[in-house]
């Protein structure tokens, strides 16, 4: 049988709480890295929700753990991550809107005007273009680096 997939290697019943952080965080961020640069080279619906979900699991468990680290490091990420859920957030928005419209336009044969859907291309352009660059920033960001550095110690 293959391991839950919220199973965390390393972990166990004797790890201090604060190596269970560690762990925990370091697994966290290291997926949401690898998922954002999956992102930046797909940036499909599906892709965006694994992001969403994985900036959802980081900054919760940021959230569990904010006494044990460095609290200015800290929340310069956290708000990094909060930031970036509520641009993914906003992205998604646009994503379900085109999906309703399209419905509302098969099943009630409701017509959109093309001005109206033209619009909504140019605004999911014009937020997608600002997320990837957001996230492009935020693998690169020395708020970034400096937790990880905390998580090595």
């Amino acid at each position: 049988m293959a391991a839950p997939k919220w199973k965390i290697k390393g972990l166990d019943e004797k790890s201090s709480f604060r190596k269970s952080a560690v762990i925990i965080l370091r697994e966290r961020i290291n997926t949401l890295n690898r998922l954002i640069t999956r992102f930046l080279i797909n940036e499909s619906s599906e892709s965006l929700h694994t992001v969403r979900i994985s900036l959802r699991r980081v900054r919760y468990n940021m959230e569990l753990f904010y006494r044990l680290f460095d609290k200015k490091k800290f929340l310069k990420l956290y708000n990094m991550i909060e930031n970036l859920q509520d641009k993914t957030g906003a992205v998604r928005d646009i994503h379900v809107l085109k999906q309703n419209i399209l419905l509302f336009e098969k099943e009630d044969e409701i017509i959109i005007p093309d001005k109206m859907n033209l619009r909504i291309k140019e605004k999911e352009k014009l937020l997608n273009d600002a997320l990837s660059l957001e996230l492009s920033s935020f693998l690169n960001s020395e708020e970034l680096k400096d937790f990880v550095r905390i998580l090595k110690k």
